[in-house]
């Protein structure tokens, strides 16, 4: 209930374009000079974490992609298309050469120490990136759950005026979720709800099956 609240409010202030929300969610990662939106379809994510410490997490575009590699390393680079959760203004509605936004946010949850990373995750999934990563992390960091199930459990998405449920919801919260909003439930667990694919480093790592996720161990 409280997620679809933060959800919902967050959406209502994206749309409205405050600026001190928006510069606060957007960051400032330092690496664009010209202060432009850090600049999708097809989005997978990779989680890496190896027995030295070292963890990797890549989210990338590999379906609709801008048909560019960069040199020596078989990554294509991610579209500049976009879609219209990222064109607050309408489509063509941005300056030329603006490059569009990015929801892919392949992310690190630091260990106690601030210096190890207990957890990596990321998604594909389009403007579901955002709640699918939220509802992950909620789970595991407040609710102390285990990853498989917390990657696994029912997910639901705020989109501009309704939720999107997947089913599985305790009765009492899908009451209070149709209360709050117009809900429209899905039959099953379904790829519109990202997949997010994590590792918890030399413990246990989980792909999600609702974008065929998979795990190896070498």
């Amino acid at each position: 209930m409280a997620l679809a609240r933060v959800m919902a409010e967050v959406d209502a202030a994206r749309t409205a374009g405050d600026p001190e929300v928006v510069a606060a969610l957007r960051g400032d990662l330092g690496d664009d000079p010209d202060g432009r939106p850090l600049a999708t379809r097809g989005t997978t994510h990779v989680s890496v974490a190896d027995a030295e410490g070292n963890v990797a997490a890549m989210t990338t575009s590999n379906g609709e992609c801008s048909g560019d590699l960069i040199d020596g390393t078989g990554i294509s680079c991610n579209n500049m298309l976009g879609e219209d959760d990222l064109h607050p203004d309408g489509f063509h509605g941005a300056p030329p050469s603006q490059r569009v936004a990015s929801m892919m946010s392949p992310t690190f949850v630091l260990g106690a120490d601030d210096a190890s990373v207990a957890l990596a995750l990321g998604s594909g999934g389009s403007k579901r990136i955002r709640s699918a990563l939220l509802q992950v992390l909620v789970a595991t960091i407040d609710h102390r759950r285990e990853l498989r199930d917390a990657v696994e459990s029912p997910r639901l998405h705020w989109d501009a005026d309704h939720l999107e449920v997947e089913p599985g919801f305790a009765p009492g919260v899908a009451e209070a979720l149709a209360e709050l909003a117009r809900t429209n439930e899905w039959p099953g667990p379904s790829m519109y709800f990202g997949g997010v694919h994590a590792v918890v480093p030399g413990v246990t790592a989980v792909g999600d099956p609702r974008r065929g996720g998979a795990v190896r161990v070498v």
